[in-house]
């Protein structure tokens, strides 16, 4: 039985944002919003085989490493989980966690190796795409660990302009009283032609004359969607700038990075790694709205994109046609299922591109690793899948040549990474 007073200095911090210490027996105790150096009194936590969860905890004595967070919200909001950790201590430990996961899952040894982090110039206000919980007549983010809804007048990283409309949306509820009833999120995103934008998830009940109401004062400043059907409409796409001489266009509905000027870095390393290496053709998957395979085709690459989402295809080919690139390469299909069909055919590309999302490839990665006649390249924001479809991959006679890590996401545990492997000499 552990005391309630049981006090833990907290050793490391480890995936998913947490931080770890030990009991006087070694027992291990995982606690959310610790770092490294605080010492904490457990007040309520659980123990399952011999692991010891802390919900809540008393900070005793500050880590030399704990700054104030800027937000008033931050012990409490589950979006930013290490505001309370100075800016390069964040970046410093987002390698280490990258270099612990690929060890421990993925059993690939770069302890001893570096890996540069690129980073943008801001590390709040960055944000330009945040989603936030509806309840009732409530618009904001979840609080730590549970479905209890914060309602913060600004969000520190999110950009002025995401914050001014977060401002308008709440004064457009307050003016139609029951009109979120009919939502369970939403997500107000900027694009670089500085239009905002604003999806409505909706749940199961008809849009009621409040509901309607709301969109329709909404739409006097932002572009609104609130169904599929109007997801897919040009009317309702915003330009993003990839490069300076390349754009896409996205639906509110199709996935788009956070950090633009961190993903224009990304795009930038992805082109130049393609020229170094002499590659003329390429196949994207989970090629979204053209994120990377526009600034190829623009690069004068020839190859194809798949993508799942068919409002992010139509989205691409629309971009595609207005800067006079090659447009019917870009494919509504499934990855994995797509790259058996080119197998088939007998497509090979110079390279293959995947940029899924955080659960990784898993089942897709043997299929679309046979296209790669001689460079794959992964894109992942979560280092424990990236590290077992990593080994996966070696495992398959690729090998790692270059690995590069892009900090998208200050404040946050979050981490972009960039993985070029070489095909095996038999291709």
């Amino acid at each position: 039985m552990i005391p309630t007073s049981t006090e833990v200095s907290i050793e490391k911090l480890i995936p998913e944002g947490k931080a770890l210490g030990r009991l006087a027996d070694g027992r291990i105790v995982i606690a959310q919003g610790a770092i490294p150096g605080d010492r904490i009194l457990l007040e309520r936590f659980s123990e399952r085989k011999g692991l010891v969860s802390a919900q809540s905890f008393r900070l005793v004595a500050a880590s030399p490493l704990r700054v104030t967070p800027s937000c008033s919200v931050a012990e409490r909001c589950g979006g930013c989980d290490w505001m309370m950790l100075r800016i390069q201590e964040q970046r410093q430990s987002k390698i280490e966690l990258l270099k612990e996961a690929l060890w421990r899952t993925g059993k690939i040894d770069f302890r001893e190796r570096g890996i540069e982090l690129f980073i943008g110039q801001r590390a709040e206000g960055y944000r330009g795409r945040v989603r936030l919980a509806v309840q009732h007549d409530r618009i904001g983010f979840y609080q730590r660990g549970s479905h209890e809804l914060i309602e913060p007048e600004r969000c520190a990283v999110s950009s002025p302009a995401v914050n001014a409309a977060l401002g308008e949306l709440r004064l457009a509820a307050r003016a139609q009283a029951g009109a979120l009833g009919c939502f369970t999120w939403l997500e107000v995103r900027e694009g670089s032609d500085g239009s905002v934008s604003v999806w409505l998830e909706r749940n199961d009940r008809a849009l009621s004359p409040a509901a309607r109401a709301f969109i329709q004062a909404l739409r006097a400043k932002f572009i609104v969607v609130a169904s599929s059907s109007e997801a897919e409409s040009p009317q309702s796409w915003q330009r993003f700038q990839l490069t300076d001489d390349t754009f896409m266009l996205s639906s509110p509905a199709s996935f788009t990075q956070v950090n633009w000027e961190v993903n224009r870095l990304l795009i930038r390393r992805v082109l130049d790694g393609a020229a170094a290496r002499g590659i003329n053709t390429f196949l994207d998957a989970y090629a979204g709205s053209g994120n990377f395979a526009l600034p190829l085709l623009a690069q004068g690459l020839s190859g194809l994109a798949v993508e799942a989402n068919p409002s992010a295809v139509l989205a691409a080919r629309e971009a595609a046609r207005r800067q006079t690139l090659p447009a019917d390469g870009f494919v509504v299909a499934d990855a994995a299922a797509h790259a058996e069909e080119l197998w088939r055919q007998g497509r090979r590309f110079d390279l293959v591109l995947v940029d899924p999302p955080r659960a990784g490839v898993k089942v897709g990665l043997e299929p679309l690793s046979r296209l790669a006649q001689a460079w794959f390249l992964m894109c992942s924001c979560n280092p424990v899948t990236l590290a077992r479809d990593l080994r996966s991959a070696l495992d398959l006679g690729f090998s790692i040549s270059e690995l590069e890590a892009f900090d998208m996401f200050p404040q946050t545990h979050h981490l972009e990474t960039l993985a070029w492997l070489r095909a095996p000499a038999a291709r």
